[in-house]
């Protein structure tokens, strides 16, 4: 009977390593690089940036180091659950040691400026067949954003103008931040920025056309700053999540939904 070789506990450390990632809460900021001195603790010490490098380095590394086996493959393992760790809790104990942090600490709920020099640039349109009225009342109901963003967890609405995201990241983590409405006119646009602490520092405009036939253009821009600046791109691409292409499909899946929602309207007034 094959047997699998000992692993001496690195599958237990890196499944136990994921699922802490799936079930962290981070409390981490946006990084500026900023380093501070600190006493050793478990306290998280690691900004935004490293913290997903972290995670998806180590991510490679435990997968390659399990498939590979024996002892250099189990050895990548082991290293890749020791970065795994260091994305999921924040904490670096080598950090500790020396006594630094990369952690930023910025005032909550203030504005989370986007640096335009490392952000990533959207701009994506469809034509729906719908009245703009309609089109603006599904999108102003935040809660039913990931109904057509497979990318959004969930998005919870704390008040007319406050919401709480939840997006899927590398490696099985994620990535939360705040939002507020900063300007909106019912039924022609919505605009909504993060506000701190943000992890992916990010602003958003959809606007609704009216068009001469009843239908509307929906135009969205979005413009956000990656943990890693142009390598959240990279990684966003590892993971098959290029923005434009995320962008484009759920515009697509939003046309689909409204437009269904109203067909499937006509046939039960027919029936």
């Amino acid at each position: 009977m094959k047997t699998e070789p000992d692993d001496g506990g690195v599958r237990l450390m890196a499944q136990d390593t994921l699922s802490a990632m799936e079930n962290n809460g981070s409390d981490d900021l946006r990084p500026r690089r900023k380093i501070m001195r600190q006493g050793t603790s478990d306290a998280v010490n690691v900004g935004a940036t490293e913290r997903i490098a972290s995670a998806v380095a180590g991510g490679f590394l435990t997968m390659f180091g399990l498939r590979r086996r024996g002892t250099a493959g189990y050895g990548l393992a082991l290293l890749g659950a020791e970065l795994l760790y260091r994305g999921a809790s924040g904490h670096c104990k080598t950090y500790s040691v020396l006594g630094v942090s990369t952690r930023e600490h910025v005032e909550p709920g203030a504005p989370a400026d986007v640096d335009h020099a490392h952000s990533i640039t959207v701009r994506q349109s469809v034509y729906v067949e719908r009245p703009r009225e309609e089109l603006f009342a599904m999108w102003r109901d935040f809660s039913k954003l990931p109904q057509f963003m497979d990318h959004l967890d969930r998005v919870d609405v704390l008040s007319p103008t406050h919401s709480h995201w939840v997006v899927a990241g590398p490696a099985g983590s994620t990535v939360e931040w705040d939002a507020e409405i900063v300007d909106e006119r019912e039924n022609e646009w919505i605009a909504w920025r993060t506000v701190e602490p943000a992890q992916v520092p990010n602003n958003g405009t959809v606007m609704f056309c009216e068009m001469s036939d009843g239908g509307t253009d929906v135009f969205v821009t979005l413009e956000a700053q990656p943990p890693a600046g142009k390598f959240g791109d990279l990684v966003a691409r590892m993971f098959g999540r290029a923005p434009n292409r995320q962008v484009r499909k759920a515009l697509e899946r939003f046309k689909e939904m409204a437009e269904g929602r109203a067909a499937n309207a006509a046939i039960e007034v027919i029936a």
